[in-house]
C-alpha cells in the first residue's frame, strides 16, 4: 500500500547548473524506479543555508510530494546518503 510522502533535499549551487537538473532527475527516476509516483515537484530555488555545509552557504531546494511503498524509502534514504551532490534531504510522511 503506497502512502504520501513529503521529500525535501538540497543540492549544492556551486555545481553546474546542468549536474543539478541531473541530480534532481536522478532523485526522481530513483522514486519512479521504486513504484512511487511523483504527483508535484515544488522548485524552492537557490536559498542561503541557516548554516554552512561544509564549504556551501547556499543550496538549491527541491520539494517532491510522492506516493511510495514503505519499504522502497529505506533504499532511497540510503542512496541519498551516498550521493554527493546532495546536502542535505528530509523524508516526512504526511497524513492521507
Amino acid at each position: 500500500m503506497k502512502r504520501p510522502y513529503e521529500i525535501t533535499f538540497i543540492v549544492p549551487t556551486g555545481i553546474p547548473d546542468a549536474e543539478q537538473k541531473a541530480t534532481i532527475e536522478k532523485v526522481s527516476n530513483w522514486l519512479t524506479e521504486a513504484g512511487g509516483e511523483i504527483k508535484n515537484t515544488n522548485h524552492w530555488g537557490r536559498r542561503r543555508l541557516a548554516y554552512s555545509i561544509g564549504t556551501n552557504r547556499e543550496g538549491y531546494y527541491v520539494l517532491l510530494d510522492v506516493e511510495v511503498e514503505p519499504k522502497a524509502v529505506d533504499e532511497f534514504q540510503r542512496k541519498m546518503n551516498i550521493e554527493p551532490n546532495i546536502l542535505r534531504y528530509l523524508v516526512v510522511r504526511t497524513d492521507e
